[in-house]
């Protein structure tokens, strides 16, 4: 559960108590720092001076200063080589391997060098050099535990600049639109008025033009196409031995009756439920910061829990929705940028009113999914499946042995389906009531990104599934290359799907559906809502939603997934039994070109009849061929010609249709580069600035590359490399096109926040800042800076020198397609042998069975007889020419056959195994990994003390998600 944003009144209390830490870590380092002067002057006295009785004393007095400086931490761990650690020093013991066999208290050290210098004394021949040693090493124990200080106090000052900032933005929170423009002007006369951005405004008269004005359809025609849908549908035998049944009816009848029956039960609301609302109105992301703690604290007291489940509990009864409408108020709503560019429209509610609507929200979509889950019943399974070839199975049950149990077990068709079920089909829906996910919000994770979803034997995930349609995608991609030697993509979505969806198409899909009435009114009473925008003022106008769907909500968000399942099927009808591959309104289709033109002619069919428009920037389609394939089949260009052109693009992706591969799309990343720049110039504060460029670096941006699979090609991770390079020198290099194509160029974030602490904090004194204290985690006392690099780096497949190079040294996918054609080779010969020993075995059975017709025929045999020996000569002479089909026919029904060819498909969506086996590094492992030297010889292996981090601030200031400016400076 995400925990409370900072108020000015816990941020006061937390700088207090980070205020004494600092007080008592700056007296630490002064007293650090006045010994290592010491010291250093009384070595400098006898510089030159190499004699015994010198170095000698040096350590005496290094021993003693040492001592002073450690006083009541002696007990800190030092390897014996120059490297004293701290509390932190445990955290990474049998993460570096062997660093827990050389540790010993420094207390230990100090005594056993202090023991060596007198037995010296005594030894005969005992050089200098050991004194000489033992006296860099307890240097260097006095200028580690300096480091660590300073880097400590460094860490103190970023946060209350932080927390500086942070009051900063409170504060301009509090002000009105008007207060704002008045503040900036009596502050400055000739400084800029802070104005809304020019693409804000543009987009809301957009969102207000749609949302405003009332789109209707045509009721008839939807009843129609649906009605079209589920009723003319394949005809099978049903196992009753009754008349053929319709399965789309089937399947209509099954959802119908779920649906009309789930929805009349009773929401049984409990503390849990209420939970898990809580849960989904947080991570939707609504409400202010101010409703957000309130819920927060809610959350954690359960009679408070406990009396909102008995209020809504009768709250959800049918009688209650029935009578349910919006207060007197209009509702307020705010603007907010997303991380990907978009701004959405976010609405403010009353809290028992948004955790009553995500509950009944919760309800309607789980029952949703449950409907929509009897699709798979094996009473209707077959309607997903294109009809069975009776004929062509027939035939290839002649040809291939064991055909039809190949068919289930090895075929790229089956498996297709399988994941199709489990892992695109219904992911928008939750599975219960406590299944709430943030949809919209990319930036909410702090991790390493989105994890791989196990596709053949994992549970779906939301978050991955934009991910998981382009690991598919280049899968389809590399068997389709190899079995017809073409493959068609096609991409769309929707034009501002959730303002311009018309009410009317919600509300008759769900009437047709068979909702009940309560629940309908209950929707046409929660989108005809009254808003005012935040900006705007108190008194700003009323608008009045006539059309679309507020975002996040999983009331209308549950519904519209119900209304996007009939574009699934419908497209999945029309084309024989192919895939719609949807996230959300997010549309792909692949596959030959025929089918691509029936799947593109549905989606527009769909959008006309449900009132929807296409967007247009986002509609494209590619045709990739390999005409030195034996099967590659020319297309007659009319077909190709009815698809939609533009250019494919999935993330900082486009596709090269000639080169049949997925490349960075440089423009796209520049124009994305130059507006986090914008972004980041706000973020004064060092850490504010760390954070915002974490929240967009560690997921967004790395995740909009793809996660390397090895369908992507061997050179994927190599070229998102180049262009995360790319990235950092338009961020961090001027935006010049001609100063930051030039690979050379050093700018990056490294650099630029070493510049942004010196400016701030250098008068105090000279920073030479680490890499081990920009990337190690937080906790370490580092800035914790996100670097996607190593999550591709890798994958980079370095190959051997040509000497000792084999054929276990190619290049993942180049391996891949030699190993599916010397498979697919071996497989034909087998099977070619196999139909040989048959058609040999039926050979000699018809010649025995014409030697046995032939003794027993006589000049007075009928007629009918003669007719028999005739079929049966002719049978014989068809078997004697007959033959195993040719390989290029073998590898154009692969699909339907091959275990080869289905090892490819889940090798092409898989990622490649890292170079050397080894294990896949978090970005802590791999920070201790690179810095674990640097970490040991200037700070002896944790970079600060613990006890005087002031990691509550920090912690609290981080939770606040990143809120991206929607406002510019305007002359």
């Amino acid at each position: 559960m995400p925990t409370s944003a900072a108020s000015t009144e816990i941020l006061s209390i937390l700088r207090h108590v980070t205020a004494n830490k600092q007080d008592k870590a700056a007296a630490r380092l002064a007293t650090i720092d006045r010994h290592v002067r010491d010291a250093e002057a009384a070595i400098s006295s006898r510089s030159g001076v190499t004699d015994s009785s010198s170095l000698e004393a040096d350590v005496r007095m290094l021993l003693t200063t040492v001592r002073k400086a450690f006083a009541g931490s002696l007990d800190v761990q030092v390897n014996g080589r120059g490297a004293v650690g701290g509390a932190n020093t445990t955290a990474y013991q049998g993460i570096i391997s062997g660093w827990q066999e050389r540790t010993m208290r420094l207390e230990d050290r100090l005594d056993a060098i202090e023991r060596m210098l007198w037995e010296a004394k005594y030894s005969s021949g005992f050089s200098n050099s050991a004194t000489l040693a033992w006296r860099d090493e307890l240097l260097s124990y006095l200028y580690q535990g300096q480091r660590r200080m300073v880097y400590t106090t460094l860490f103190g000052h970023l946060t209350n600049e932080w927390a500086e900032f942070r009051f900063g933005e409170l504060s301009k929170a509090k002000l009105t639109p008007n207060q704002k423009t008045l503040k900036a002007s009596e502050d400055d006369k000739a400084s800029p008025v802070i104005v809304g951005r020019k693409e804000m405004h543009e987009q809301r008269e957009i969102w207000e033009r749609h949302v405003t004005n009332e789109r209707r359809t045509d009721t008839n025609r939807i009843v129609e196409f649906l009605d079209q849908l589920f009723h003319s549908g394949p005809q099978h035998e049903d196992t009753s031995g009754e008349e053929p049944t319709d399965l789309r009816a089937v399947l209509l009848r099954k959802i119908r009756s779920s649906i009309s029956t789930a929805c009349k039960r009773e929401i049984m609301v409990t503390k849990e439920v209420v939970t898990d609302a809580i849960r989904g109105v947080l991570s939707s992301d609504q409400l202010t910061s101010e409703k957000r703690r309130a819920l927060l604290d809610i959350s954690n007291k359960d009679n408070v829990l406990s009396e909102i489940a008995d209020i809504l509990s009768i709250d959800t009864h049918l009688d209650s929705i029935r009578r349910w409408s919006w207060g007197d108020n209009p509702i307020t709503v705010q603007m907010r940028k997303a991380i990907n560019g978009k701004y959405r429209v976010y609405l403010d509610l009353d809290l028992l009113d948004a955790i009553l609507i995500q509950c009944i929200g919760q309800s309607i979509s789980v029952n949703i999914r449950n409907a929509l889950a009897s699709a798979w019943h094996p009473d209707v399974l077959h309607v997903w499946q294109q009809g069975p070839d009776e004929a062509r199975t027939a035939a290839m049950q002649a040809q291939i042995k064991d055909f039809t149990l190949r068919k289930t077990k090895d075929s790229v068709h089956d498996l297709r389906q399988s994941i199709y079920q489990n892992i695109f089909y219904t992911v928008g829906l939750p599975a219960h009531s406590g299944d709430a996910d943030d949809a919209y919000d990319d930036s909410s994770s702090a991790g390493d990104g989105p994890k791989l979803t196990d596709l053949e034997n994992g549970s779906p995930s939301k978050f991955s599934l934009r991910t998981d349609i382009l690991r598919i995608c280049s899968a389809e991609m590399a068997v389709q290359k190899l079995v017809h030697g073409q493959f068609c993509i096609l991409q769309s979505d929707f034009e501002w799907f959730g303002p311009s969806l018309p009410h009317s198409t919600l509300i008759a899909i769900m009437k047709y559906f068979r909702f009940p009435s309560e629940l309908v009114h209950l929707v046409e009473q929660f989108l005809s809502m009254r808003m005012k925008f935040e900006e705007d003022g108190k008194d700003g106008p009323v608008l009045t939603r006539k059309t679309g769907i507020p975002v996040s909500f999983q009331l209308t968000e549950g519904i519209s997934e119900l209304l996007l399942f009939t574009l699934d099927f419908a497209v999945n009808q029309r084309t024989g039994g192919s895939y719609l591959y949807r996230n959300h309104d997010d549309l792909w289709f692949w596959g030959q070109p025929e089918k691509c033109s029936v799947a593109w002619q549905t989606i527009r069919d769909f959008t006309d009849v449900m009132g929807l428009q296409l967007n247009k920037e986002k509609t494209a389609s590619a045709h990739s061929m390999d005409e030195a394939n034996p099967r590659y089949a020319p297309v007659d260009q009319a077909i190709l010609n009815r698809l939609p052109a533009g250019k494919l693009k999935w993330g900082f992706l486009l596709f090269t249709p000639d080169e049949w591969k997925w490349v960075p799309n440089m423009p796209a990343i520049k124009e994305h580069m130059n507006e986090l720049r914008f972004q980041l110039k706000s973020r004064t504060a060092v850490m504010a600035h760390v954070q915002a460029y974490n929240a967009y670096i560690q997921n967004f941006l790395p995740s909009s590359f793809g996660q390397v699979v090895t369908g992507l090609g061997d050179s994927h991770a190599i070229t998102v490399l180049q262009a995360l390079q790319y990235a950092q020198q338009c961020l961090y290099g001027g935006g010049d096109a001609s100063s930051v194509e030039n690979p050379a160029e050093s700018a990056n974030v490294a650099q630029h926040v070493r510049k942004m602490i010196q400016a701030r904090f250098g008068s105090l004194r000279k920073y030479d800042v680490p890499d081990c204290f920009l990337y190690m985690d937080v906790d370490s006392g580092g800035l914790g800076l996100a670097n996607p690099v190593p999550a591709f780096a890798q994958f980079v497949h370095l190959a051997k020198d040509d000497e000792y190079a084999d054929d276990g040294d190619m290049a993942p996918m180049a391996k891949a397609m030699y190993n599916v054609k010397k498979e697919l080779s071996d497989s034909y010969r087998a099977d070619g042998k196999a139909f040989a020993e048959k058609f040999h075995a039926k050979r000699q059975k018809n010649r025995l069975g014409q030697r046995r017709r032939a003794a027993h025929l006589s000049a007075s045999e009928s007629s009918v007889d003669t007719d028999v020996a005739v079929d049966e000569a002719q049978t014989a002479k068809s078997t004697e020419t007959a033959q195993f089909m040719s390989f290029s026919e073998y590898v154009a029904t692969s699909e339907e056959h091959s275990r080869a060819v289905r090892d490819l498909y889940t090798t092409m969506f898989d990622p490649p195994a890292v170079d050397g086996d080894r294990p896949r590094a978090d970005s802590e492992r791999w920070a201790l990994a690179v810095f674990h030297t640097e970490l040991e010889e200037l700070f002896g292996g944790g970079i600060a003390e613990d006890e005087f981090l002031s990691l509550g601030l920090y912690r609290t200031l981080a939770e606040e998600k990143v809120r991206w400016d929607t406002e510019q400076p305007s002359l």
